[in-house]
Order: structure tokens, then C-alpha cells, then sequence
């Protein structure tokens, strides 16, 4: 028959246990945070490039230029109905640049956006696209979510940059989760040092 002793033996390894799963919970987030996550940047940004109706889109088809706008649809002549489940309904790659000649900081796309006839938020990211193992190519990405709206929100959206051995490709891109249309404009690439940490 169980006693008190036995109890109080299991709840103390159990504690201990958590404990241990908690702390390494922990590195891990705070690894992540350091390879994904985005330091704070020391004021001012510095405009790289700003981006209007008459540069060249990546994507092409399903977008249209309404105004000073890019008008992007969730659909095109191209868009594939077998997806797996973590891919976007549809990836538009708006813009690619090249690194900044720099040894790292602190990338920021901002934009005005608006959402229409759309039941998930729209993103969209900056990422940096770099080759991976076996000549694949990865990508790193940070982004925002633009929600259904009648009228144009400014958003923003962060990305960390630190060079390596090989060069990276940044790039401005747009992912849909369900269907709908985004309607962007006044879109600028800044960028700013990395804040020195105490």
C-alpha cells in the first residue's frame, strides 16, 4: 500500500522534472529569439530604396496598378488547388535586392495597406533568402498581418541582418491564406545599425 513517503517522493522527482523541462524550454526561446528574433536598432532609419508602380514586380500575374497602387489577388491563372496544409494559398514575391554592403543591422519594410473580401489576414514579409544545404535555397522570414480594412493602415515589418559567407538576397513578399485582394503602396526599405547592447 502506497505511503506518504512515496507520495512525496513522486511529487518531488515530478518537480524536478518540470523544472529541468522548463529550463531547457526556456534555452531553446532564448536561442530562437536570438537567431530569429530582431535586436533593437539604433535611430534613425536610412531610406535604401522606396518602390513605386513603375519598378518591376517579381510575381506576375493577378497583380494590378490601381492608382499609386499595387492591387494583388489571392488568385491568378497559375494558382495550384493541391497545396499541403503549411503551404500560403499564394506567394507573391513583390521585390528582390541585393545585401547591404554592411557587416549587419536592422532591416524595416514600411507600407500602406488595405485588405478586402479576405477571411485571414494577408502577410507580408521581408525575408532573407540564402542557399542552403545541397544548393537549396532558404529563407528567413519576419512578418505582419494586414487585416480586412476599407482603408489604407500603415504597417511595418522588421528583419535582422548579419553577413555571411555567402550573399543573401532580401526580399519584399506577399502570402495569402485564403482568398482576397491587397491593395499596397508607398512601400519603403530602411535600414538602421544594430543598437549596441550594454
Amino acid at each position: 500500500m502506497p505511503t506518504a513517503v512515496n507520495y512525496a517522493m513522486f511529487d518531488d522527482l515530478f518537480n524536478h522534472l518540470k523544472g529541468f523541462i522548463d529550463s531547457k524550454i526556456q534555452e531553446v526561446g532564448n536561442d530562437l529569439q536570438k537567431r530569429f528574433g530582431v535586436p533593437e536598432p539604433a535611430e534613425p532609419f536610412v531610406l535604401i530604396r522606396r518602390f513605386t508602380p513603375a519598378d518591376s514586380i517579381v510575381t506576375k500575374g493577378g497583380i494590378a496598378i490601381v492608382g499609386e497602387s499595387w492591387q494583388i489577388e489571392a488568385y491568378d491563372d497559375n494558382t495550384q488547388s493541391l497545396l499541403t496544409s503549411t503551404d500560403p494559398l499564394r506567394n507573391v514575391i513583390l521585390f528582390e535586392l541585393a545585401e547591404p554592403d554592411i557587416q549587419e543591422c536592422v532591416l524595416s519594410c514600411q507600407f500602406n495597406a488595405k485588405a478586402l473580401d479576405t477571411e485571414k489576414p494577408i502577410k507580408v514579409s521581408l525575408g532573407l533568402r540564402r542557399p542552403g544545404q545541397w544548393g537549396a535555397m532558404t529563407t528567413t522570414s519576419w512578418s505582419t498581418g494586414v487585416t480586412l480594412m476599407e482603408d489604407f493602415q500603415p504597417y511595418k515589418v522588421r528583419a535582422y541582418f548579419k553577413k555571411e559567407v555567402d550573399a543573401v538576397t532580401i526580399q519584399i513578399s506577399v502570402q495569402f491564406e485564403s482568398s482576397g485582394i491587397l491593395q499596397i503602396r508607398d512601400i519603403e526599405l530602411l535600414q538602421a545599425p544594430v543598437k549596441v547592447q550594454p
